[in-house]
Formats: C-alpha cells, structure tokens, sequence
C-alpha cells in the first residue's frame, strides 16, 4: 500500500458523523476520536463510532466509499497502528453547520528518509445520535 493511501486512510480513521442537531461536544469528541488515533486506542475510538461510520473521498466531482462500517474501519485502523511510522493528526479551522463539522486536518510523519512530512486536508464530520455517522475527506495538500 503506497504512503499516499496510507495518509488518505488516516484520515478516514479522523473522521465521521450525523444527526439532526449535534450539541456543543461535537468539538471534543472529534479531538477525543483524533487523540484515540494518536494514541493508538482503538477501543476509545469505536466507542464514538456510529455502527455504520463510512469514510469517503472526495475525488474531483466523485465521491469514493473507502470504508464502511465499524468493523472494517478497526480493521483498517488497526493495520496504521503497526506502522512504526504511523502519521498522527492536528486540527484548527472549526466550523459547525448543523450536524455537520468542518475542520482541517494534518497529518504528520516521518518518511524513510528521516524528514518530517505533512499534509492537510479539509475534512467534514457528520454526527447521528452524537456519534460520527460520516467523513468526508478533500483532497490533501501535502506540504
């Protein structure tokens, strides 16, 4: 698996959402999922997981399902955790619409070189029953 699909992986495992009102915790609970990711703890992260999370691309006028579902997206993040080289994730750039959260997302690395990398990407969470029911991850700019 290519390191271009591995951070677009990642990212799916920062995302998901959506419910007709999301409360005030929509803020933290995205940063507790993001935190669990870091910390490669996989069970406080399906515990914000709606059961049937999808993770999608947005790919030009396309929209691409990457991952669908709480079993499969643990599986997926629990194959980034072996990594020695796992990326981990920073937000900034909040905005909440409904049950919809929009924020940037960086991913930082180390590549085989020993240089630090990054990309960001826009990234949109959308709530059910204050769970993260999707996400929809843009296109990264790799910096």
């Amino acid at each position: 698996m290519s390191r271009r699909a591995i951070i677009s992986l990642y990212a799916i495992c920062l995302l998901t959402g959506c419910s007709p009102a999301v409360d005030t915790d929509a803020h933290p609970m995205i940063t507790a999922y993001s935190d669990a990711y870091n910390a490669k703890d996989l069970e406080s992260m399906q515990a914000l997981m709606h059961p049937d999370i999808e993770w999608l691309s947005i790919v030009g006028n396309d929209i691409e399902l990457a991952v669908s579902g709480k079993d499969a997206l643990s599986e997926a993040v629990t194959s980034f955790f072996e990594d020695p080289n796992m990326a981990t994730g920073t937000h900034e750039g909040w905005s909440l619409n409904g049950d919809h959260v929009a924020v940037t997302e960086t991913a930082h690395w180390t590549d085989k070189e020993g240089q630090a990398r990054q990309q960001s990407a826009l990234t949109v969470y959308q709530f059910e029953n204050n769970l993260i029911r999707r996400v929809y991850y843009y296109p990264a700019k790799i910096d």
